[in-house]
């Protein structure tokens, strides 16, 4: 004979529906802390170089550096404390300071911050070798601040001298 089961027990749901929406929400917290790693940045600081933009521009001989700082999260800007170096007699000399520039992301939704106008008036026809180097904070968005910094490597030779300061 077989066993006949009433529709109204096979319809009823055996866990209640809190405890199934409950362990749905749990699940989807925990994907997203396992997928979503705390926020990274990196400082990516250019070599100095003598630039023809400004010199074609305001009409003056200059080493610039560029910077950009990059994060896995938007950010709202970055601060940073900038060095040109120049090697003279086997010496490291800091020639140039850019202290706490600020420069925005380049979106609201960027990763992304930029600095160009970071550069100092030389003397072009002499040789010298720099390097540059950076190191300050990014600010994600939400107000979380990551220290940052960065140099340019090695030191480059540029036919354009900056006086010591």
């Amino acid at each position: 004979m077989p066993i006949t089961i009433p529709k109204s027990i096979l319809l009823t749901p055996k866990v209640p529906t809190i405890a199934v929406v409950g362990l749905m929400l749990a699940q989807f917290v925990i994907f997203n802390i396992v997928n979503n790693p705390e926020p990274t940045c990196t400082l990516k600081v250019e070599r100095p170089h003598h630039s023809t933009s400004i010199k074609e521009r305001q009409g003056i001989d200059a080493i610039k550096l560029n910077i950009t700082s990059e994060c896995t999260a938007p950010q709202e800007y970055t601060v940073i404390t900038a060095q040109i170096q120049m090697l003279e007699n086997n010496r490291e000399i800091t020639v140039s300071n850019f202290i706490s520039r600020k420069a925005a992301a380049i979106s609201k939704s960027s990763g992304k911050a930029v600095f160009k106008n970071l550069f100092t008036k030389c003397e072009f026809g002499d040789e010298s070798s720099y390097r540059g180097s950076a190191k300050g904070y990014v600010r994600i968005k939400g107000g979380k601040e990551i220290r940052v910094e960065g140099n340019s490597g090695k030191y480059e030779a540029e036919n354009c001298v900056i006086g010591a300061q």
